[in-house]
């Protein structure tokens, strides 16, 4: 496990890859409004809380009220230092649920191995989310062509950090893609990682992993690697510890009963 300053700078790292619309900051904690779609730019960073446990309730009620005016629900994105410590224990008392329980993992680059490919598809590399890719998630993945759009918007957003998408094609069929994005202190995020159903198990998620790493990773200077993925997803966590990641912290999300 890393140490809690550590982790608090991987949230760092993770909303400058993800930014939302809108921020509210409240007594330390952060809350981002991104018009829905995904839990992580729509739910409160708390990461850390200047307040006191008697405004504890008072600053939870705020959120609720903040949520409601973006017709949002109140999510929490509860990572292992949370602040307050007691803050999951209040949620559960107002109603609150945990869902999603997610595991970051990463690896320095100097530790990866050089890895070759060797397969018969086509890969290509852009600087923009090019529209193959959200025609592909829509067809295949929970989010429609209204909220790939939104994603769209988030990836728009992007602008300080370095980003990178890769294709996979097969017969001029897009059957596969990743997001990279690489922040200024250095450390790649991955995200994204999808592979057309019919061409799963073909290696194609690795191949692209491989290559992010040796034609864009090592040549923009990246020092780590870091990915999320839901805990239940023992495919791609088998897949991610192929590479040599490690755990670097677990989080849920804690969010109020309807």
């Amino acid at each position: 496990m890393k140490s809690i300053r550590e982790i608090k700078a991987f949230q760092e790292y993770l909303m400058n890859s993800w930014p939302a619309k809108h921020y509210y900051f409240l007594n330390g904690w952060i809350l981002r409004f991104n018009d829905g779609v995904t839990s992580r730019a729509n739910s409160v960073f708390p990461i850390n809380y200047t307040g006191t446990q008697k405004t504890l309730d008072t600053d939870i009620t705020m959120v609720e009220e903040a949520y409601k005016e973006y017709g949002l629900p109140s999510i929490f994105t509860m990572y292992e230092f949370h602040e307050p410590i007691n803050l999951k224990d209040k949620l559960i008392d107002r109603g609150y649920y945990v869902f999603d329980h997610t595991r970051a993992l990463g690896i320095e680059m100097e530790n990866i191995h050089t890895m070759s490919t060797i397969d018969h598809f086509n890969y290509s590399f852009h600087g923009t989310r090019i529209n193959e890719i959200p025609t592909l998630l829509s067809r295949f993945t929970k989010r429609n062509e209204k909220e790939q759009k939104i994603i769209q918007e988030i990836n728009d957003r992007i602008i300080v950090p370095k980003k990178c998408y890769i294709l996979t094609e097969h017969k001029n069929e897009v059957i596969g893609t990743l997001f990279a994005v690489l922040i200024p202190q250095g450390f790649l995020y991955v995200g994204n990682v999808f592979v057309h159903p019919d061409f799963r198990r073909q290696n194609i998620a690795t191949n692209m992993i491989i290559k992010l790493i040796n034609e864009w990773g090592r040549s923009n200077g990246v020092k780590v690697i870091w990915l999320q993925v839901e805990k239940n997803n023992i495919g791609a966590l088998n897949l991610y510890e192929k590479f040599g990641m490690e755990k670097i912290y677990d989080y849920y999300y804690m969010k109020k009963e309807e």
